[in-house]
This record gives structure tokens, sequence and C-alpha cells, in this order.
């Protein structure tokens, strides 16, 4: 498609979406003023003392140099030179973005040895990254956001001037094919940061040439999205990113259609598309890649950045809290490549997916056959607090997504002060925010109302207050703060069913999906698989494991069934499954689903063919259900019975 028929289409298609208005823009880059709490702290604490911090739980190619120098090839399970580079550029992100929110100094400087030999060793005309990776630029579209988050927790423009000089060294066409395209987003950056349009009018350029997997011409024909999944993931965000630098309206309208086709035709419910690898539909039986999760939720910060939207943040806490933390164990110490919203069996060859079938693929494993997750895992939960706060260009302080954390800022007074985030949400409905200040400050302060809460309360020192103007999914209050005050956001939550045809229902607390945690018979898998080449975590400590189901999972649910919330029994860490404070309990009838071939997780049956687990008059039992980021094996969306 010519750029100058791009154009046209462009413009009719806006002409039909008026309605669709640019908001204020939102900005990050507030990595060194946030400080993560309560269970972020615990849960980036485990991350650190887990696979993070034990590269060599991960075997090849996380136990080498990373991308301080020269990491050597394993032929036997690479067929290809960017592989090693994109995996280890994707840990390098996420263990420096986790070393600036912990304050951890190993993690920093090992970190950023990396960044540092990668500029040391640029060529003579300034180019970034191993020879050997030749005209493919795709790991090094990963690498930079390491280097922009160096940039922006250190505050130097020396970063922006290396990339600067770098891109320079390439014409549009460079990056307009295959993922190179990705580019795009570090040439932007870069941009934001020097002023230069020479890098505003390339990435454009580059863009308009088409060619690659998720271009205008897929995005405006009427054919659903058929493509990999995490490519589908990474250049979704490019018409957005675009459009932020922008404000070209073209752009917003085609980045809101490509990301009403991938959410109408393949989003599940834990908030991620399917892909196992390629975009497999709406079937819960269906998987995501765990990368998928990760850079669908990078790729929503965008969305929200760029519309000052709360809608695209309620997208990303569903992801992360629910998808995110059901992919790994909660020690952190193994993960799923593959993972499902019903997982009833999680082994060495449960894998029910077309793509590497009744393989390794979704057993909690700290190793696998292909190292991308192993890798992008790293990323979930420090992105995630690196973006809690945001400021928006009219000098707002915006609480984007929320959880326990502080933020510091200076006022344009020139004031410091602090803002601290007292809250277990998403287990509690109550998030206070507490000002501490070197003098009065008058500071607009953004909060988001989720699109999930149908009221919402909202208290100054104690006195409830309306006097909050509310647009796009956030409520603004403005005032002059002292040292002290304490805002207060209650946003209720209550049980909400959702029917998830043909398939059957799942239910949800606020951003929580809720399944029934699967009794487990978990062990140690010592099998070396054929698949894995050899690799086994190099550390013992750090167990590959068998996970079977101990108990009986089979149960359908009648239509009017409604859970109840029972009393927690204990309390700690909320995603661990004996101490999360949320349990609910339902009524659900024993039903005959049996395994897949013994060995998978079944099909959900249409409710005409289910027949009682006894033959015989349907037996109802009470069951549980918890947070489904608090699970390894569950059934989230259950079979609807007859009465």
């Amino acid at each position: 498609m010519t750029e100058r028929l791009i154009s046209m289409v462009l413009s009719c298609l806006f002409c039909q979406l008026l309605s669709l208005a640019a908001g204020t823009p939102l900005r990050e880059g507030q990595i060194a003023n946030i400080k993560p709490k309560g269970w972020l702290l615990e849960m980036l604490n485990r991350q650190n003392s887990g696979l993070t911090g034990h590269p060599e739980a991960l075997s090849y190619p996380y136990n080498s140099c990373l991308w301080a120098g020269e990491i050597s090839r394993n032929t036997e399970s690479y067929g290809s030179n960017w592989w090693r580079y994109e995996q280890t550029a994707y840990y390098t992100d996420g263990l420096l973005r986790l070393g600036y929110l912990l304050g951890d100094s190993a993690l920093i400087a090992k970190g950023e040895l990396g960044i540092d030999y990668t500029i040391r060793h640029a060529t003579a005309d300034g180019r970034l990254g191993n020879a050997s990776l030749g005209n493919n630029m795709w790991p090094m579209a990963v690498f930079f956001r390491a280097m922009q988050a160096q940039s922006e927790y250190r505050g130097a423009d020396s970063i922006a001037k290396v990339l600067e000089r770098h891109f320079l060294g390439y014409q549009p066409k460079d990056f307009s094919h295959d993922r190179n395209i990705v580019n795009i987003e570090g040439l932007l950056w870069t941009y934001s940061q020097t002023g230069n349009r020479q890098l505003l009018e390339m990435a454009k350029e580059a863009y308009s040439l088409g060619g690659f997997a998720l271009d205008a011409e897929a995005i405006l024909n009427d054919k659903p999205l058929k493509m990999h999944g995490v490519t589908c993931c990474e250049m979704l965000k490019l018409p957005i990113i675009l459009y932020m630098y922008t404000r070209e309206e073209g752009y917003l309208s085609l980045a809101r259609r490509a990301m009403k086709k991938l959410t109408d035709d393949h989003l599940l419910p834990d908030g991620v598309p399917s892909s196992a690898e390629h975009l497999a539909g709406k079937n819960p039986i269906h998987s995501h890649e765990t990368c998928d999760i990760v850079d669908f939720t990078w790729t929503l910060g965008y969305f929200l950045m760029a519309t000052g939207e709360g809608q695209w943040a309620d997208m990303i806490e569903k992801a992360v809290m629910n998808a995110g933390m059901g992919a790994i164990t909660k020690d952190f110490r193994s993960l799923q490549y593959f993972s499902s919203v019903n997982q009833v069996i999680a082994t060495g060859t449960s894998n029910n997916n077309h793509f590497k079938h009744g393989s390794t693929w979704m057993a909690y494993r700290p190793t696998h056959e292909t190292e991308c997750c192993s890798g992008n895992i790293h990323r979930l939960l420090p992105n995630y607090v690196s973006r809690m706060w945001l400021k928006s260009d009219d000098g707002e302080v915006v609480a984007a997504l929320y959880g326990p954390s502080t933020f510091s800022g200076t006022s344009a007074e020139g004031h410091s002060y602090t803002i601290t985030e007292d809250t277990d949400y998403p287990f509690s409905q109550t998030i206070r925010f507490r000002f501490a200040a070197d003098s009065n400050i008058k500071l607009p302060l953004m909060l988001r109302i989720p699109g999930w809460c149908d009221s919402y309360s909202i208290s100054i020192n104690g006195k409830p207050t309306t006097d909050c103007r509310q647009d796009k999914g956030f409520v603004r209050v403005e005032r002059e703060f002292s040292d002290g005050d304490v805002v207060e956001l209650s946003l209720p939550m209550k049980v909400k069913k959702t029917a998830w045809q043909p398939y059957g229902v799942y239910f949800s607390y606020g951003p929580l999906v809720l399944s029934h945690p699967v009794a487990t018979l978990c062990e140690e898998d010592t099998v070396t698989y054929a698949n894995m080449n050899g690799k086994r975590p190099e550390n013992p400590e750090f167990k590959c494991w068998s996970m079977k189901p101990a108990a009986s999972w089979q149960y359908g649910l009648s239509a009017d069934a409604r859970p109840t919330r029972q009393a927690a029994l204990t309390t700690g860490f909320p995603f661990d499954k004996s101490q999360t404070p949320l349990r609910f309990s339902v009524d659900a009838t024993e039903i005959a689903w049996p395994l897949d071939e013994d060995r998978f997780t079944p099909e959900l049956k249409d409710a005409r063919k289910l027949t009682p687990a006894s033959g015989g008059k349907p037996q109802t039992k009470t069951i549980e259900l918890v947070p489904y980021g608090a699970t390894e094996l569950r059934v989230t969306v259950f079979p609807v019975t007859e009465k």
C-alpha cells in the first residue's frame, strides 16, 4: 500500500472516528522517584532471590556475559545468531529496572556493564550491536529499553546522544521490514530527548513503507489478525507511539482499530490474547506465551500515555495480576512458557496446544526449550511498578496503576514532596495517599477510577468530597496539600459473573479473576527431555516441576451460581494460595470431565453433553475460588450445567 493511499484511507477513517478525541498525553520516566512497598516489594524481593538473581538456574544464554561481551553460540539449540541477544536483552532490561526499584547495586552494576560495553564497542559511524546480528536489528529494539531505563534513572542525556548517532546511520527502509520496525519505539524516544526531527521523519517514513506483519494494510482490512502473537503485541504499539509524538489522528485511528481487532477475536478472560505461538482465538483451552503477557502490557502502557484514558490501565492491571502472576510459581523460581486460564495438569508432557504438542512448554520450569519467556518474565513487575506513577504535560501527578508504593517529586515552586500509597490493593478496596512535604504545595493529583467500579468515594483528611472533576476514567483532586494530608479513595468491589460464550462462565472481583485452585501433587521432574538439548538448571535449589491433580476438579456450575466471600483464615503474602485474604465459595456439580488422553487439560464441554460423575443423580459440592494469580493448576472458566 502506497503512502498516498494510506493517507487517503486514514483521512476517511478519521472522519468516521471524530468522537475519539485525543487526551493530554501522559509521560513515564519516573522510575527513580518510585519505591515499591508491601506485597509489591515482597514480590520484587522474591524475584531478586529467585530467577533474576540466579541466572545460572535459567541456563544458556543467561549464564553468559550477557551484553558485556560476545555470547558464545549454542549450536544445538540455536539456528540463528539473534536469539541469544534478544533473550538476554529482555533479561537485562528486567534486572536493571529491578535493581533501580530495589536500590540493588549488584543488579544495577550487572545491567549497566552491558550498556557500557555496547556503547564502547560501537562502530566508527556510531552503530550499536554485536556484529553477528548483521541486518537484524530486532534485538537492539529490545536492548534499547534497558538503555532508556538507565537514562531515565540517571537523569543524563548521554544515552540519547548515543542512540541518535546510531539511528542516523540507517535509512528508513532499513527499519521497515520484519521486527526491525519495532525500532520505531527507540527512534521516537530518542527524538523526544533530542528534538531532532530527522528521527521523527525517519520513523514516519519507515512505518509508511509497510511490508511488516501488522502494517496499515493488515490493520485496515476486514480479516481477523492471523500472526505470531509476540510479533503482534510488539508491533501493536507502533501507531500509538507515532500518535504520541505527532498527534496525527490517523495513527490513533489505526491503533484503536488494531487493538479492537486483536481483543475482539483473541482476548482471553485473564486479560491477555491467546498465542500458541500464533494468535489462537478465544477458546479457554488455548494458551498464551509468557512473552505475550509482558509485551501486551508494555504496549497497553503506550495506549494509556497517548490517550490519557484509564481503560488501558484497567487492562494492564488485569493482565499482570492474573495472567502474569498465574504463569509463575510465587517464589519466582519457575515459570511456564505457555499458560492457560484452564490448566489442570502441568508436566513435561502435558502441553495441549498444537504447537509443540505434548512437550515441556506448559510445565513450571526455570529452563525452557526456547528461552525468550525465561528472559521476558523479568520485565513483568518492574515494568508495572515503573509505570504506576506518571506525569502529564500539565504538571499533574497521575496515580495510574495501583499498589503499595511511594512517589517523590518536586512541585512547580521547587518544593519537595513524597506521596505514600498505603494499600493492599487489589486485595483491598481502600487506597490512602499520605503527603509529606517541606512546604504547602499546590498539586493536581489524578486518581484512576477503574471501569469495573460502579461507585467510588474520595475523602480528604477524613471529610468526604465530591469536588473532583472526572474525565476519561480519572478524577482530578486539586488543592494546596500540606504535610500530613491524607486522600482516601474507596473502590468498592463486588463479584461479577461473565458468560464466555459458547464455552462457559467465569467470575471476577475488582481487577482479579477468580479460579478454583486444583489440589496438586507436585513432584520434582528429573527427566532430561530430548527437546531441552541437555539443558537443566545449574543450581540445585531451582527445580523443574511436575504438577498433577491430586483431587477432583471436574465441576460444572448452574446458570444461577453465585460465589460467596468467606472469612480469611490467615493473612500473609496475598498471592500465596494458603495466605490469600480473598476466598470465595460456590456450589458446583460434579461432572464427568476426564483428562484428554490422560495427560492434557480437556476442552470445555457443551452443557447438554455434561453428565454426573457417578452416572446417576448429580452430586452438589461447595468448592473454593481464589485469585487466579494465586494458583498454578486451576479451573477458571466453568461449563454450565442444566438445572
